[in-house]
């Protein structure tokens, strides 16, 4: 499994231990084609997840 930034790398994101976190080919992609879809959000200390939020549908599922 890849790893991916926290923040965008082509953004001026770091490469930072504290900042990479695991997520498939897919998501890793998908999340760089499409940033405006996905919500960091803060889940304890150095730690974060993604939420992601289909463009189709109000309902919001986790990544």
């Amino acid at each position: 499994m890849p790893d991916d930034h926290a923040d965008d790398w082509c953004s001026g994101g770091l490469t930072d231990l504290k900042l990479l976190g695991p997520a498939c080919q897919f998501h890793n992609r998908d999340r760089y084609r499409h940033p405006t879809r996905y919500t960091r959000r803060d889940i304890g200390d150095d730690r974060w997840a993604f939420t992601y939020r289909n463009p189709y549908s109000s309902r919001r599922a986790r990544t």
